[in-house]
């Protein structure tokens, strides 16, 4: 076996590395500490103890040297040979999950058609790609149609540069990249390519971020781009630009400028028939059956291929010239309940996501909910939200009447209705189009708001409790110092400390007779309930905000006239509670003390509210993609990847092509279900 001298020089590097910083923390560090402070001379040291310092010195100079060789030029070669065989590994996956792969199992054929491409007016065969290549400089644009076979040549141009990086130490590790994860703004910033590019080099083939860097600088990398289309058109230019100082191959429908082109060429009709023939006798009535239109169409190894597929199951007189739909139609025909199974897809496919293993556990909102249509929108706004807070309030509030009377709740009721009105972040809502009543979705809001009031309910208690072994003078300056603070973030305005200071002075002369602890306990069920709220309104009024514009508009304005009542009404069916005892008047200050917090909370910059609200806007639009995705979302995968609509590859699931996820998320999923019964 062949034994790479730069492997060995870098373990033996790493393992002095090791052992100076076991010697120095291990046995000089401690021993010099043990000098300095009086302590004895190790017996193994001897007359060298006044030499510690130094040689701790030392051994910490020549440790970060060797660091920074290592970090400079260790990562030169150490992983290259994983590299490459991670690199092989992954391109061979993507090449055998590629739908020409698969119809090559289906059909039991050894090879597509022979792909041809055209360099300066000259034909060549695609095994001779590598030599363009080579003759171009290193640098070059496959160019072709969608379907053409360009990511299928890019793939295999790549594979043979691994083979060339084996042998040649010099020859630079190829990478492919797909361009569908990138986009010029990220949530919050402009996305630097680099800082990308050394992600997905990471992500895909375990380059660490520090080689990935060296490598780069020193163009020990060959990069190639795949996916250049999948680019939103305004960042287009943008992200030419961006990849033209990185990119050695890149796969385009069009030229780039400044980079020589590389045009593959489509199938013609011998190619076809060869195919056709290869396959014998599995399609020998294929022939017979192509119409000059079919022929027409009929001249990417993507056609082919999908052709191919459709007619081993179709009567030939019903093969059309839409190639992928009627591909489609079949690969969904005969499945029982096939409408969910497409819609779900559809929703998929709109989500543009060159993976689909994260809507397993669906991505962030914003990138799916604007596909929703306007009935679970409605549903969601105007009867779950509404129901959801009105169960809460009648919770807290019965359970504040419970436990300290039916002053203190009343106080609460009225307070959080008016702070409906006051903190409203909820939307101006909308009637639905048609009819849409959703009895059962406020019924389910009304419920989980009860569920949740109970707990705020239980949280606000324990908060009210903690004062109580407070001595008397403590917990009076904690309830002044603590309402002037609520105060400041209640007042809106520049000028808000003068009435914060006169908040404050009513719990401070009101404990005079009522004592500091009656206060206390109301404010941490006011502090709890305003919290609570806060963070709820603020969530939905974010999930408003995720809603397209254009959507918005199509809906009528106003509120049905029960929603706001609802609220009050049904707090106001909580004070059942209080029954029996009144309570402290100084309880019933504390708890409207307490809800002072509640505009606070609702802030958007405000930590850790801003968080709180977004985890709680994820989870209030989670239930909507049930409508889209059911829970049994890696059943539909399976049965999506063995209808062959997606494939597989490192655990992530993806259309099985771009023009398969296109068309299915242009369809309308009432006639595709039409056609797939016919």
């Amino acid at each position: 076996m062949k034994v790479d001298p730069s492997g060995v020089t870098r373990a033996a590097r790493l393992t002095a590395l090791a052992a100076l910083c076991l010697v120095t923390v291990v046995l000089l560090l401690p021993a010099a500490i043990s000098v300095s402070t009086g302590g004895a001379v190790p017996g193994f040291i001897g007359e060298f103890g006044r030499w510690l310092w130094p040689a701790v010195g030392v051994m910490v100079l020549v440790a970060v040297g060797l660091a920074l060789w290592e970090r400079g030029r260790g990562h030169e070669t150490s992983n290259r040979t994983a590299a490459l065989a991670r690199v092989e590994s992954r391109v061979k996956a993507l090449l055998a999950a590629s739908l020409a792969a698969q119809t090559q199992i289906k059909l039991g054929v050894l090879k597509q058609p022979a792909i041809s491409v055209r360099v300066d007016g000259e034909e060549v065969s695609s095994r001779d790609l590598e030599a363009v290549y080579d003759r171009l400089g290193h640098t070059m644009v496959l160019v072709g149609p969608v379907g053409s076979g360009r990511s299928t040549l890019l793939r295999e141009l790549c594979l043979a540069l691994v083979e060339r990086a084996r042998n040649d130490p010099q020859a630079p590790i190829p990478v492919v990249v797909d361009l569908a994860t990138w986009r010029a703004y990220g949530a919050r910033k402009p996305t630097e390519f680099t800082a990308w590019l050394l992600r997905e080099m990471n992500r895909r083939y375990g380059i660490s971020r520090s080689a990935g860097t060296i490598w780069l600088r020193r163009e020990r990398v060959a990069v190639l781009i795949d996916g250049l289309d999948e680019v939103p058109g305004v960042d287009r230019a943008h992200c030419e630009s961006e990849l033209a100082p990185f990119a050695s191959v890149v796969s385009s429908t069009g030229p780039i400028d400044n980079l020589p082109s590389v045009f593959v060429e489509p199938l013609n009709r011998g190619q076809v028939l060869e195919y056709i023939a290869s396959v014998s006798p599995r399609l020998d009535s294929l022939e017979s059956a192509l119409t000059p239109e079919i022929w027409e169409r009929l001249d990417s190894p993507l056609a082919l291929n999908l052709l191919a597929l459709t007619h081993l199951d179709k009567q030939v007189d019903t093969i059309g010239t839409d190639f992928v739909g009627s591909f489609v139609v079949e690969r969904l025909s005969g499945q029982r309940g096939a409408g969910p199974t497409i819609r779900a897809l559809k929703f998929l496919a709109r989500l543009g996501r060159p993976d689909l293993g994260a809507p397993v556990h669906m991505p962030q909102r914003r990138a799916w909910l604007p596909l929703l249509p306007t009935r679970p929108l409605w549903l969601l706004f105007v009867r779950a939200v509404p129901a959801a807070y009105a169960g809460g309030v009648c919770a807290v509030s019965f359970m504040t009447g419970l436990r300290l009377g039916l002053w203190p709740a009343l106080v609460f009721v009225v307070a959080a209705s008016a702070l409906l009105v006051l903190v409203n972040k909820l939307p101006r809502v909308f009637h639905p189009p048609g009819r849409a009543h959703g009895i059962v979705t406020a019924a389910l809001g009304f419920l989980a708001g009860v569920l949740a009031g109970l707990l705020v309910g239980l949280a606000g208690l324990w908060l009210g409790a903690i004062g109580t072994p407070w001595p008397y003078f403590v917990a009076y300056v904690f309830v002044v110092v603590a309402s002037f603070f609520l105060a400041l973030g209640f007042i809106p305005g520049d000028a808000p400390v003068p009435w914060a200071l006169l908040i404050a002075a009513a719990p401070g002369v009101s404990m005079i007779w009522t004592g500091p602890y009656a206060v206390l306990t109301g404010m941490g069920v006011g502090f709890s309930a305003g919290v609570a709220g806060g963070i709820f309104a603020a969530a939905v009024g974010r999930v408003w905000r995720t809603v397209r514009t254009v959507q918005q508009q199509r809906m009528r304005q106003g509120r049905p006239w029960w929603v706001q009542p609802a609220v009050p009404v049904l707090g106001a069916i909580g004070l059942l509670g209080g029954i029996g005892a009144l309570g402290s008047w100084g309880t019933a200050l504390g708890v409207a003390l307490g809800l002072l917090v509640t505009p606070t909370a609702a802030r958007d910059y405000v930590w850790p509210f801003d968080a709180l609200a977004e985890m709680a806007a994820e989870a209030v639009t989670r239930p909507l993609s049930l409508g889209e995705l059911s829970f049994r979302r890696k059943a539909l995968l399976h049965l999506a990847q063995d209808r062959l609509l997606l494939t597989r590859v490192d655990g992530e699931y993806r259309f099985a092509h771009v023009a398969l996820r296109d068309h299915l998320a242009s369809c309308d999923p009432t006639a595709l279900v039409r056609a797939t019964r016919r």
